[in-house]
């Protein structure tokens, strides 16, 4: 078994994301369930394929100020399209960023100078303190992820701080949707998608997964980047691709202008 550095690294990956996520790993997140969130976390899967263990949540940080100096730099500089930096850096790839607050933000701080959109997806395991709420100023991207397949609890806490950072920040319902079968299901999802400033998510679900076998959603099978998957597609229209083609770049793009 394998364990992730504690040195922080900025990434891009095969969609063309720009991860700078200050945990690896997510303790919250595979509490439940052993393959992570809905049994489907894609973090989980890649860590498994290569051998790190999901299931210890490591603090990541700049080793030094000539470290955080050549990130900085590739903030600033990285050409994405049409020569401007990168639409985003994100928080919440590999992690959830909620797992300490404190550390999230101290690594927020540190990256705020080079001037970069930051976009952090988390799902509330852990709540922000009240005095943490003033270090989301500036262009910070919220994203909270939700599901009609969470707990009523889960929902009701994860919708409140989506409303609460509302006050502080650009606050984003990320809501991860599947075609659902049962009515009820439906009727959740439905109303979680009529707020404001959202994000439909697919979930890649395989034909062997529960969700799949029970008949609690439809399958199919989907172009994703240069290969075919099982998602289960809520809205037809939902992009499903690369970021650099993506309308809304994790919501940033609600709240500003090219």
């Amino acid at each position: 078994m394998q364990f992730f550095t504690n040195k922080i690294t900025l990434k891009k990956n095969k969609r063309g994301v720009w991860d700078l996520d200050p945990f690896k790993g997510c303790e919250d997140g595979i509490k439940n369930n052993k393959d992570g969130c809905y049994g489907l976390c894609y973090a989980k899967r890649i860590a498994d394929s290569k051998g790190f263990d999901f299931g210890k949540s490591v603090y990541r940080n700049f080793i030094s100020e000539k470290h955080l100096n050549s990130v900085g730099k590739v903030i600033s500089q990285t050409s994405f399209l049409n020569g401007v930096q990168p639409p985003f850096i994100r928080m919440g790839v590999m992690c959830d960023p909620s797992f300490e607050w404190e550390h999230t933000l101290k690594i927020v701080e540190q990256v705020k100078r080079f001037n970069p959109k930051i976009v952090i997806i988390t799902k509330h395991w852990k709540e922000l303190k009240q005095e943490q709420l003033k270090h989301l100023t500036g262009q910070i991207f919220v994203n909270t992820s939700i599901s009609a397949l969470d707990h009523k609890q889960e929902i009701e806490k994860r919708l409140f701080w989506y409303n609460k950072l509302k006050n502080y920040c650009h606050s984003i319902l990320r809501v991860n949707t599947a075609d659902f079968i049962p009515k009820e299901l439906i009727k959740i999802q439905n109303d979680l998608l009529c707020n404001a400033n959202t994000i439909n998510n697919i979930l890649r679900i395989p034909k062997s997964h529960y969700l799949t076998i029970n008949n609690i959603v439809k399958v199919k099978k989907h172009k994703f980047i240069n290969k075919e998957v099982y998602a289960s597609i809520q809205n037809k229209k939902t992009f499903f691709g690369k970021c650099i083609f993506c309308k809304e770049k994790c919501g940033v793009s609600f709240f500003t202008s090219n």
